[in-house]
């Protein structure tokens, strides 16, 4: 797949390309002399100075042109066939990452699930209530603290300080009592 063949071009063709090259001026005088793309080609550095009006640096400027136009009409000047298969390969490679990527999707939308279903557990074990507990009671050190037991409902805010300021003197006693004793 490359570019037209510069010997392929029109006179207005032609006219087109030099406008590109920034001399578009010339261009009326090339599309009156019938200047095609073969006629274009064969054209000398003399030729373009003295029957087409360039200036030196111009007709520099042209022949370099058309050299560069006949490599992009061959496919840049490499083998045609050889980019094509390059072309396929990255196809190729684009496929093959286009389902890896899709694959994948399919991964995070399972493990998505699975997350949900994980706190769907957790929130099936956690308490519903929301329940107000008071403080601790300190730690008895001289007797096994008793295993805990269900508060009833109905204030147990005060229920539980009531305890733990009883446990809290008692505690404090019984360490006063051995300390001085």
């Amino acid at each position: 797949m490359g570019f037209k063949d510069i010997k392929e071009f029109s006179a207005e063709e032609v006219g087109l390309w030099l406008t590109v090259q920034g001399l578009g001026e010339k261009a009326e005088t090339f599309m009156a002399e019938g200047v095609d793309g073969n006629l274009l080609v064969s054209l000398t550095l003399d030729e373009f100075k003295n029957d087409l009006g360039l200036s030196g640096l111009q007709a520099k400027k042209v022949m370099k042109n058309i050299e560069f136009t006949k490599e992009l009409g061959n496919g840049g000047g490499g083998d045609s066939g050889e980019l094509e298969e390059k072309i396929r390969a990255l196809r190729r490679e684009n496929e093959v990452l286009e389902d890896k990527v899709e694959s994948l999707q399919g991964t995070i939308v399972e493990r998505d699930a699975e997350i949900k279903q994980l706190r769907r557990k957790i929130e099936s074990l956690s308490p519903h209530k929301k329940e107000v507990h008071a403080a601790p009671a300190p730690v008895h050190h001289h007797s096994p603290s008793p295993a805990p037991q269900r508060q009833p409902q109905g204030m147990p805010v005060v229920r539980n300080a009531a305890v733990g300021t009883a446990t809290g003197a008692v505690s404090f006693t019984v360490r006063f009592i051995c300390f001085y004793f």
